[in-house]
């Protein structure tokens, strides 16, 4: 998997320090001083919420952990339109929800590889690009083993055999426990926006993490790098970007949503927008 990361992104620098014009040691000072509101989930897994100033601007975080034992993650792509990460929380009847990959805007249409719980729903139509160069994957039976990949098309048939679920995103943010600096002006890279990520711990256990965004003053956003970096100060030694933007969501059986979602415009709970898929976590 190493060398198919290098091969697929001529234009990715694998770096063990951070770039020094994007994040300075206050940054990790005010991360790890930061006042979390926690809440117990059961069985382990926790929800935090803060806001805090990082790289000059001020942020509103949201995280769901859970370990590994007595949890199970899952793809789901249900038939027919479109809904809000919490109602496909709900309707699969599971504890934690976050938003999937990216779609098209019109017609909703998934446009990743979409593996869910043992069938393809969808085979992948962007072309090969870092926005594509990862998958967050889950293997047994039981759905209990959460893989964050480097991958490419090619390795999508090897996953369907290997994995229960699997859905394909990027750019890859952390790998091995380093940090992955892409080396673009593309503005999805360089902007402040909100953003999804799923990454793991060293112990197995998962992390799904909102980074609010397009509200001044509350909620700057995060750059592509800034992001990696939050991951990493997390713990994160995988971590991969999901859809964000307007799509960006995570939701709780016990609390409802957690962030801030944009597309109603208003620094609330309400905003979020429909999607085709996302990933739901159960506890067993």
């Amino acid at each position: 998997m190493t060398n198919l990361l290098r091969k697929l992104t001529g234009a990715l620098l694998l770096l063990a320090s951070l770039p020094a014009a994007a994040q300075t040691p206050r940054d990790s000072a005010a991360l790890a001083q930061a006042e979390w509101q926690t809440t117990d989930l059961g069985g382990g897994a926790v929800a935090r919420r803060t806001q805090t100033e990082l790289f000059g601007t001020q942020q509103t975080l949201s995280v769901a952990i859970y370990p590994r034992r007595g949890f199970s993650t899952l793809v789901v792509q249900p038939e027919g339109a479109a809904r809000a990460t919490s109602r496909l929380g709900e309707e699969a009847g599971a504890d934690i929800a976050i938003n999937g990959s990216y779609f098209h805007m019109k017609s909703a249409e998934p446009i990743t590889f979409v593996l869910s719980d043992g069938e393809i729903r969808n085979r992948g139509t962007m072309k090969p690009s870092p926005l594509t160069n990862g998958v967050a994957a889950v293997r047994g039976r039981k759905g209990r083993r959460v893989e964050i990949l480097p991958c490419d098309s090619a390795d999508y048939p090897r996953i369907a055999r290997r994995y229960r679920s699997a859905l394909a995103a990027g750019p890859m943010l952390v790998h091995e426990g380093e940090i992955l600096i892409y080396d673009t002006d593309d503005t999805f890279y360089t902007g402040r926006h909100p953003r999804s990520v799923i990454g793991t711990r060293p112990d197995g256990s998962v992390v799904l993490l909102v980074i609010d965004g397009r509200f001044p003053g509350r909620a700057a956003g995060a750059t592509i790098a800034e992001t990696a970096y939050i991951a990493r100060q997390l713990g994160l030694t995988e971590a991969l970007n999901l859809d964000g933007g307007g799509s960006s969501s995570l939701w709780t059986r016990r609390l409802g949503v957690l962030n801030h979602p944009t597309d109603n415009k208003r620094f609330d709970h309400e905003g979020e927008r429909a999607v085709p898929n996302g990933i739901v976590v159960f506890r067993r």
